[in-house]
């Protein structure tokens, strides 16, 4: 069994990673986190957005190496910020073993364990990986 390090941004259970988004169906605009109280593009009340899924590829942006931090990720591990081919940007880890990143990169995320809790119970976030082409 498996449960989100993030509950309501992924659905852990699915093979792939796949992210909770939203689209207004006033204006077309697609969210990542998903929003709720109306639309950020137009104006739109919420009844106008609509849970989505999007797919967790997209172009790689531009990137950043953490070499300090206060949480509980071990340094050094890198930022994303990730194009989505469904239209948000967003930023995101890239699996611990992405030495050769490139701007322009194609990335797809994969299931990381962030850690396995007191009853034995696999805590997963995605993170990016180029894709090989």
């Amino acid at each position: 069994m498996r449960i989100a390090a993030h509950p309501g941004l992924y659905d852990p259970a699915d093979e792939a990673p796949s992210l909770a988004g939203s689209c207004c169906n006033v204006c077309g605009r697609v969210a990542f986190p998903p929003v709720a109280i109306g639309c950020d593009l137009c104006g739109a009340g919420e009844a106008s957005l609509e849970p989505i899924e999007l797919e967790a590829s997209g172009i790689l942006h531009s990137f950043a190496t953490v070499h300090l931090h206060h949480g509980d990720l071990e340094v050094p591990f890198t930022i994303g910020e990730i194009q989505l081919e469904a239209g948000p940007l967003i930023r995101a880890t890239m699996a611990p073993d992405q030495a050769n990143l490139a701007i322009g990169q194609q990335v797809s995320a994969i299931w990381r364990v962030a850690r396995v809790d007191d009853e034995v119970v696999e805590v997963v976030e995605p993170v990016f990986v180029a894709v090989k082409r």
